[in-house]
């Protein structure tokens, strides 16, 4: 089964207050980005969060990608720790197919953000996720967890947030607690593993770019071109006249949209994932090489001396803000109007009448060949 409707599609609007508080206070681009926190929500309605009968918090783990499993006490709720490769998952979920899945799931999604644009490096140590069964459990670890940021994070109404490299989540069904543990996935990835962090823009374009998968019965393919809401949202901004142009793209944030009720922040969300897209294979892939090298800069903590020395100062400032055109001039065009030009027809070829069927297998509109990693694969 394909996930469409279900993927989250940036419907954060109830997680602007968290973001916008929290972005304020995350690492700059020069510093280690480990205190970067973001947070999601999937779209309304969500496949449900229905409970088994029976409680499976102690049935052992039968994903291949498990090393160990041991008991975990939450307060008076049994649960587990389970150990993979790169992840240690706190857990008290009850629904046993969720858990089981989640874990490989995350190590596959792990493997998508390593490969998928350019090969970079694992994560230095194995990276702290929570899945808890309910609300309350969450918001209480949360409390214990991320002490002065816990008040606003608990404000997401329904979702979860990734903050100091430990990603938070709970059960709101299969489908979207999957699809939120991808995007959160890349900046709990980042946060812990990049020295230098990464421009606003390009991190949550990222995020929506590892959004992308889809189920073929009980595996998870990622693909980065199946997103139809982000898609679907981009041809709805586009039809509407509500697109944003390049330069204001590069300067805005989600704390950008706060308050708004017009749809701006799915726009922006829509248009990161387009941009990013741009980025990778657009304009005959001429700026293919520059992402990969600002990747690569970025997770080995030379980011900030490229800044330095292409724009001086102006590059010390962007270091500081993680906001305007700065990095894209110094990586991919210093004439924002030619590269602006170049964006539009991107977009203009990309939501033209039949391109949709595409993004719905997860194809490239572009004929660039898709590559798909799935979940739990047998080792």
């Amino acid at each position: 089964m394909i996930i469409a409707t279900r993927r989250f599609i940036g419907v954060r609007a109830a997680a602007v207050a968290a973001i916008a508080a929290l972005l304020a206070c995350a690492a700059p681009i020069g510093a280690q980005s480990s205190g970067n926190s973001s947070g999601s929500a999937p779209a309304a309605g969500g496949s449900g969060g229905m409970k088994p009968e029976v409680d499976s918090r102690l049935a052992p783990c039968t994903s291949p990608d498990a090393i160990s499993t041991e008991p975990w006490a939450f307060g008076a709720t049994k649960g587990q720790i389970i150990r993979t490769t790169h992840y240690r998952i706190y857990t008290t979920e009850r629904n046993v197919v969720l858990r089981d899945r989640m874990v490989g799931f995350v190590e596959r999604a792990l493997t998508h953000y390593r490969s998928a644009i350019v090969p970079l490096p694992a994560p230095p140590q194995r990276l702290d996720t929570y899945l808890m069964d309910t609300r309350p459990q969450w918001e209480q670890v949360t409390k214990l967890l991320m002490a002065e940021q816990a008040d606003t994070l608990v404000k997401i109404q329904r979702g979860g947030y990734a903050s100091r490299g430990i990603g938070v989540y709970y059960d709101l069904g299969l489908l979207d607690t999957m699809s939120i543990a991808a995007h959160e996935g890349w900046h709990q990835y980042t946060q812990r593993t990049f020295k230098d962090g990464l421009p606003v823009w390009l991190e949550e374009g990222l995020a929506t770019h590892m959004e992308g998968h889809r189920w073929v019965n009980t595996l998870a393919e990622f693909r980065p071109w199946a997103n139809v809401e982000r898609f679907d949202q981009l041809r709805k901004a586009k039809d509407t006249g509500k697109l944003a142009d390049l330069e204001t793209l590069l300067t805005s944030s989600p704390q950008s949209f706060l308050g708004t009720v017009d749809g701006s922040l799915l726009n922006y969300y829509a248009q990161v994932w387009a941009l990013t897209h741009f980025l990778n294979e657009g304009a005959e892939g001429k700026y293919r090489d520059s992402l990969r090298n600002l990747l690569l800069d970025a997770s080995e903590g030379n980011l900030g001396k490229v800044l330095q020395t292409k724009l001086g100062q102006r590059g010390a400032s962007a270091m500081m803000s993680r906001t305007g055109p700065a990095v894209f001039i110094a990586y991919f065009n210093s004439d924002i109007e030619e590269a602006a030009r170049e964006y539009t027809a991107f977009l203009d070829k990309l939501v033209q009448p039949g391109t949709r069927g595409d993004v719905v297998a997860g194809r490239s509109p572009f004929g660039t060949p898709a590559s798909g990693v799935r979940v739990n694969q047998p080792k």
